[in-house]
């Protein structure tokens, strides 16, 4: 019964899938930029303490999702807070938070090749080298190098919780949430170089077409600190900009730059854009209405933007699907507390 389970399951999701199997971006005979198998994941964390994370597919040509492939691809849960997915060279990278562990899946069979293991909390992970990753974290007072080749870790010593990391030149810029930093650590002997005070709580940054770091910071609402953006100069780690948004009393997340249009999405309750790298004063495109948006991620095909509501954080999520000036596209149901978004 089982094998027979599994082969059907693989023809349901072969017929959402339609045609070839890749996730990254290939060329088709006329020249046109497809999306592989036009699938987008979409990584549901599930509640907290539940182990009930789940990983969706979606085809955005046929219009269908498939939801918990993870679990009957490998009959086995994922575990508890899908905090993040990654993409690195045909695999994928399921952060799990609270399970202390990080699933590497293959990008076309969705099958489990490797877990990472041993961590506290993990929140990001990126690449650093043909065998280095960085990986942050919340309270190991660390970021963890682990090794591909030997499968081993070493750490970077740091104080307080770390999240979101870009990479630039063989340096990596860091947020620190606890001390409103951006560390700088240069990636071939792993030693942080310099620490940049940005505002307060930084929990999203992103590299525009100028080469300099965008970084958002949530503020603190007890203490009356409004969100801001910093602009980091890469090259000697000058803040060349910086600037408060509009306190919607919510907490703004997941910046996101068009590097070919030059335009800058975020979430601050309501989904803004900045007309280009210039602009201090982003516009509302889409009005939040009770809906409680989590992620925001840029389609790199259409420039659709894909934002995830988590609703009441209990019931199944969706994912919404808007234009880059605010037109409703699609609402597409997700599994719980959608939040990452891979294309």
């Amino acid at each position: 019964m089982r094998k027979l389970y599994i082969t059907s399951f693989y023809i349901i999701l072969y017929t959402i899938i339609s045609s070839c199997v890749k996730l990254n971006p290939v060329e088709n005979i006329n020249n046109v930029s497809i999306n592989g198998n036009e699938l987008i994941l979409v990584g549901n964390e599930g509640n907290f303490q539940y182990g009930n994370a789940t990983l969706s597919a979606y085809n955005k040509y046929t219009n269908e999702i498939s939801n918990n492939i993870y679990q009957s691809i490998n009959q086995e849960p994922i575990g508890d807070v899908l905090h993040s997915i990654t993409h690195i060279n045909h695999q994928i990278y399921l952060v799990v938070n609270n399970s202390g562990k990080i699933i590497v899946i293959d990008d076309e069979s969705f099958e489990k090749i490797y877990e990472i293991n041993n961590l506290i909390s993990p929140r990001k992970i990126i690449k650093v080298d043909n065998s280095k990753f960085y990986i942050t974290d919340i309270y190991s007072n660390t970021i963890s190098i682990y090794d591909h080749y030997n499968q081993s870790t070493s750490y970077i010593s740091v104080s307080g919780w770390c999240e979101d990391m870009v990479m630039q030149n063989g340096k990596v810029f860091v947020g620190n949430i606890t001390n409103n930093l951006v560390y700088v650590i240069n990636s071939s002997n792993n030693s942080i170089i310099d620490s940049i005070s940005v505002g307060t709580n930084p929990v999203s940054m992103q590299e525009d077409a100028r080469g300099n770091l965008w970084v958002l910071s949530q503020g603190n609402q007890n203490q009356n600190e409004s969100p801001s953006i910093s602009i980091i100069e890469t090259q000697n780690h000058s803040i060349i900009k910086s600037f408060n948004l509009v306190d919607n009393q919510s907490f703004p997340g997941f910046l996101n730059i068009d590097i070919e249009t030059h335009q800058v999405f975020l979430i601050n309750k309501h989904i803004y854009k900045f007309q280009n790298l210039d602009d201090t004063n982003p516009q509302i495109i889409w009005d939040n209405s009770g809906n409680n948006f989590y992620n925001l991620k840029i389609n790199p095909y259409n420039k659709d933007l894909y934002i995830t509501d988590a609703k009441d954080y209990v019931q199944n999520g969706s994912l919404i699907i808007i234009d880059s000036i605010g037109n409703f596209k699609q609402e597409i149901s997700t599994g719980i507390l959608p939040k990452s978004i891979v294309f």
